[in-house]
């Protein structure tokens, strides 16, 4: 009797199993699978030689649901951002694979693109069903004119202006600034410094209100010397933390993300300055980078992964219910976020 083990009955292998096999990530077998991105010809072989031998192949039972669409979802992102949106895109990865979707990956550029004509081609091309587009890229108001008069489906994930607009999976980031900035004044804090995002995101605006409104609730002043810009970036941070530092003294510095929270870590040690012994700092999103530093991050947890998911299911049920009129897809999806406490920010009561 051979020792070998069997594959099991039944079992139909999913995108990890390639990756797995593959010994390479999930966005690599997308890529392949896409013919998309730099992908070694060794790498390729052996994504390929996985899926072979993993008989490989998208989940058919949702092509029942309909026989006149293409089951090809695009994922838009911009390549500016940081790296929360390969949280994004794993979440969304992964669902697609779940409901037996494929997805095409696209970075963009729009500041060097006919936004118009980049979409007619993409639709059109890939026959796409529907359209993910995670922030910064479900801000701008061109781009989803463009959508809109090509009359595809898109689903919003983290989107900050006009909700209404359209399909949307989101946090309540005002709510989210509110409960950080109350933290940090329960442990004592009062000079409290704020980083910005990109201004031109609305959630940028709604966390800074967030901020501003608690600092007033509780009659705290706010020094113009303690704000900052950081641009959602590292280096942003870096530098608005570092300009916050020299001109005044804070005790704590709330960075509207991780990326520019790690700057102002930077910015701290730069200038010789302890974190968290003599200056406290809070993030905002909760990426991987928030457990990777230190002092380990405390920041706002906010759901990418399930963000994701739920994004493809809002925007597949949207598909669905074209065509079956007892499903009613609804518009507004929004999850919960929560603090998470962690060594960053120092009680100095």
């Amino acid at each position: 009797m051979s020792g070998r083990r069997s594959p099991a009955k039944n079992k139909q292998s999913t995108m990890r199993d390639v990756a797995e096999m593959a010994n390479v990530s999930l966005m690599t077998v997308s890529r392949v699978l896409n013919e998309e991105g730099k992908v070694s010809d060794e790498t390729r072989d052996r994504v390929m030689a996985a899926v072979e031998k993993l008989n490989y192949k998208l989940n058919i039972s949702a092509r029942s649901l309909s026989s006149a669409k293409s089951f090809v979802l695009g994922f838009f992102y911009d390549l500016s951002v940081g790296a929360f949106i390969r949280e994004y895109l794993i979440g969304t990865m992964l669902r697609c694979n779940e409901l037996g979707y494929h997805l095409i990956l696209e970075p963009c550029d729009f500041s060097e693109m006919d936004i118009k004509a980049f979409i007619k081609k993409m639709v059109r091309r890939h026959a796409l069903d529907g359209i993910i587009v995670p922030p910064p890229l479900g801000d701008n108001s061109l781009l989803l004119d463009a959508l809109e008069a090509e009359g595809v489906r898109y689903v919003r994930v983290g989107a900050g202006a006009q909700l209404k607009r359209s399909l949307c999976v989101v946090i309540n980031d005002y709510a989210a600034s509110v409960q950080m900035t109350e933290h940090l004044i329960s442990q004592g804090h009062k000079n409290i410094g704020f980083i910005k995002g990109d201004l031109n995101q609305e959630i940028s605006h709604k966390r800074f209100a967030g901020y501003m409104d608690t600092m007033q609730k509780n009659n705290l002043r706010v020094n113009s010397g303690w704000i900052g810009e950081g641009n959602f970036q590292f280096e942003g941070g870096m530098a608005a933390a570092e300009k916050i530092l020299k001109k005044s003294k804070v005790t704590a510095i709330f960075a509207s993300n991780d990326d520019m929270a790690a700057g102002a870590i930077a910015a701290a040690r730069k200038l010789h300055i302890d974190v968290p012994e003599e200056l406290s700092v809070a993030g905002f999103d909760d990426t991987a980078l928030a457990v990777s530093m230190w002092p380990q991050l405390t920041t706002i947890h906010q759901p990418i992964f399930d963000m994701s998911k739920s994004a493809v299911d809002l925007l597949v049920e949207s598909i669905r219910s074209n065509f079956d009129k007892k499903i009613s897809s609804k518009v507004q999806i929004e999850l919960e976020h929560h603090l998470q406490i962690r060594d960053s920010v120092k009680n100095i009561k």
